[in-house]
């Protein structure tokens, strides 16, 4: 049920004392006005609750304020329509915004502690049809020192990727939807790489995480910074190692995979369902199939499933419907089946936390030979497939067999 937020003059005392102290850069005071107290309070919970972003959105009569939690939005609270105004003219000052600017879209950020956690909050606010809207995403600075190995990937895949990202030259695309967690595992394959031995340059847009001994560049297309300019100068930086934050456009793909036969290792993303798309959409930008097929490494798909809550864990039967959608038939045996049933760790959400799961394609001679050939993409998924690249639910349904997720939430996530 939607909480009201009962909210005149000023927070709950008791709760502001609670958070006090656990701040460096979020400070919470008495002597504050109340809507920087409001403003306050709802990044702390959000941060406290581990959500990803945060959701400011006016309403006919309210402004309601939700919270993305393990890659679901959660209603945290309802708020008078009277806040609408000065909630989000104190986040445009919170992010160095023009507040008079109601008409156009802007963007901001701003650094903040809570505890131990550095983060770095990404604002973007919109004109919407009872005001603007706000999103603040919360991206934690010590992101960058997450392990490879933690990710989430299975012994034999994750091998086979760090075969792949130590070599000298080649690309390397990571794909999957907004949201995937493709941008995290760029930054753990490149923590794992760097080195004093080796120059490597990152092309972003925006920086989204602070990463010591690389050299990154922000890309600015208003002033003409854009990727395919910013690419060729970068390769005249004496790189070894260059990461492009996203391939939009046919030139930067080009340059890009241009750049790997010349020895050097390039990373990037595609928006595509799996990695045997990835070659179709580099076909579709206008790639010619002999690059391709001469210069791609590897494509890693992947997805974030959540995790079940380890305080509620239980074992269940899923339904006959979930079981024929993911394949699996009655002389199938998965074993012990685990969900959560809720509680109060888990916010009766039955999931804490998420976890990744991948589809490896390996390029090797025959593959490179179907590429060349212009073949469609399910024999290029069945010959990789036949050559051991696990597919999406497969590597899902690992995680189901070791208790780690549910046949409900890996449906959700996958579609093959």
């Amino acid at each position: 049920m939607l909480k009201e937020l009962e909210y005149q003059e000023t927070v709950d005392k008791e709760e502001v004392k609670s958070l006090k102290g656990s701040q460096k850069k979020i400070e919470i005071s008495e002597q504050d006005a109340p809507i920087i107290q409001l403003v306050s309070l709802v990044i702390s919970k959000a941060v406290a609750a581990r959500a990803s972003d945060i959701h400011v959105e006016p309403q006919k009569d309210a402004v309601l304020i939700r919270t993305r939690i393990d890659g679901l939005l959660k209603n945290l609270c309802l708020l008078p329509k009277s806040f609408r105004a000065p909630l989000i003219s104190r986040i445009k000052v919170m992010a160095n915004m023009d507040i008079a600017e109601k008409r156009l879209p802007q963007d901001g950020r701003m650094k903040a502690s809570f505890g131990k956690r550095r983060l770095d909050l990404r604002i973007s606010i919109v004109p919407a049809l009872y005001g603007e809207k706000a999103v603040l995403r919360l991206l934690d600075v010590d992101a960058t020192s997450i392990p490879l190995e933690s990710m989430g990937c299975n012994h034999d895949a994750y091998e086979k990727l760090l075969s792949l990202i130590e070599k000298p030259q080649g690309v390397i695309f990571i794909t999957g939807p907004t949201g995937s967690g493709k941008t995290s595992t760029l930054y753990a394959c490149l923590n794992h790489i760097k080195s004093e031995n080796i120059n490597v340059i990152t092309l972003e847009d925006p920086i989204e995480y602070e990463m010591g001994g690389v050299t990154q560049i922000a890309i600015n297309e208003k002033i003409g910074l854009t990727f395919t300019e910013t690419l060729r100068s970068v390769l005249r930086q004496d790189p070894d190692v260059i990461m492009v934050g996203e391939m939009r456009d046919t030139e930067t793909a080009r340059i890009a995979m241009q750049a790997s036969l010349t020895g050097h290792l390039v990373f990037s993303t595609l928006h595509t369902n799996d990695s045997v798309s990835a070659v179709t959409r580099l076909l579709d930008m206008g790639i010619p199939p002999y690059l391709i097929a001469s210069s791609l490494s590897g494509v890693l798909a992947q997805r974030l499933v959540r995790t079940i809550c380890p305080r509620c864990k239980e074992t269940y039967r899923p339904s006959l419907e979930e079981l024929i959608q993911l394949g699996i038939g009655p002389q199938d045996d998965l074993g012990s089946l685990y969900q959560g049933r809720g509680c109060s760790y888990c916010d009766l959400t039955g999931f804490y936390g998420r976890t990744g799961i991948f589809e490896l394609l390996i390029l090797d001679d025959d593959l490179r030979t179907l590429i060349n050939s212009g073949a469609p993409d399910y024999l290029i998924r069945d010959k990789a497939q036949a050559k051991g690249m696990q597919p999406l639910r497969k590597a899902g349904l690992i995680k189901i067999r070791e208790g780690k997720t549910t046949t409900n939430e890996l449906l959700r996530v996958t579609t093959r």
